[in-house]
C-alpha cells in the first residue's frame, strides 16, 4: 500500500472514531447523527455565501392563532412562533421564547415540500414526524458550517429560500419543481438554493 493510501485510510479511520455518531437511523447516513440539542438554523445561498438569513417558524399569513407553521427567514415573518430547536430521534421540536414546546415537525414532501410544523393545544402531545437529520462536515480542512440539517434519508442538497404566493414570508422548499410551483404555493421565480446550518446555542 502506498504512503498516500496509508495516509488516506488513517485519517478515514479516525475521522470514523471521532464521528458524533450515536447510532444509525433511516433518516441519517453514516456522517449524521438524528439528535441535536438546543439549536437554531440559518440559511446560507449556494449562489453567494454572504447571503445568510436567521430562520423562525411563521404563519405564512395564516390568522393567528394556526395550527400549522412554516419555516421561513426571520425578517420576513411579521409574527415569529419559534426559533430555537431540538432534535430527537429524528424529529424536531421548536420551543418559544419562554421556553415552552410549541411546535413539532411534519412530513416533508418529497416534491415542493414545505419544512412545516404542527402547533398542538397547550397539553396535548403529538410526536414530531421523524424525517430530520443533522449532518456534519468531514473535510480535514475544516468549515465555517460544521452542521448542516438534512431530511428524507440524509438530503441537505435541495433546499431553497422561495416567496410565498400568499404572503411575504420567505419559506424554505425542499426540493422545488418548478411545472408545479404555483399550486404548491411559492413563486418560482424568487426562489434561490441554500444550505440550512445547524448553529448550536450556547447557554
Amino acid at each position: 500500500m502506498s504512503p498516500l493510501a496509508i495516509l488516506v485510510t488513517s485519517l478515514l479511520a479516525a475521522l470514523s472514531l471521532a464521528s458524533p455518531v450515536a447510532r444509525q437511523t433511516p433518516v441519517c447516513p453514516w456522517n449524521g447523527v438524528p439528535d441535536a440539542s438546543n439549536f437554531t438554523l440559518l440559511s446560507v445561498s449556494r449562489a453567494d455565501t454572504s447571503v445568510r438569513k436567521p430562520l423562525a417558524l411563521g404563519s405564512n399569513g395564516l390568522p393567528s392563532p394556526s395550527s400549522a407553521a412554516w419555516l421561513g427567514t426571520a425578517e420576513s415573518i411579521d409574527s415569529i412562533v419559534a426559533q430555537n430547536f431540538v432534535l430527537t430521534n429524528g424529529g424536531i421540536t421548536a420551543y418559544g421564547s419562554n421556553g415552552s414546546l410549541v411546535g413539532v415537525s411534519n412530513p416533508v414532501a418529497t416534491e415542493n415540500g414545505w419544512l412545516s410544523f404542527l402547533l398542538p393545544d397547550e397539553g396535548v402531545t403529538i410526536p414530531p414526524a421523524e424525517v430530520y437529520c443533522e449532518l456534519f462536515n468531514t473535510s480535514p480542512h475544516g468549515a465555517e458550517f460544521p452542521f448542516t440539517l438534512a431530511l428524507n434519508g440524509g438530503d441537505s442538497d435541495n433546499f431553497s429560500l422561495c416567496k410565498s404566493s400568499t404572503s411575504d414570508e420567505f419559506v424554505v422548499v425542499y426540493n422545488v419543481v418548478q411545472a408545479s410551483s404555483e399550486d404548491a404555493g411559492y413563486e418560482w421565480t424568487t426562489c434561490t438554493a441554500v444550505d440550512v446550518h445547524v448553529l448550536a446555542v450556547t447557554q
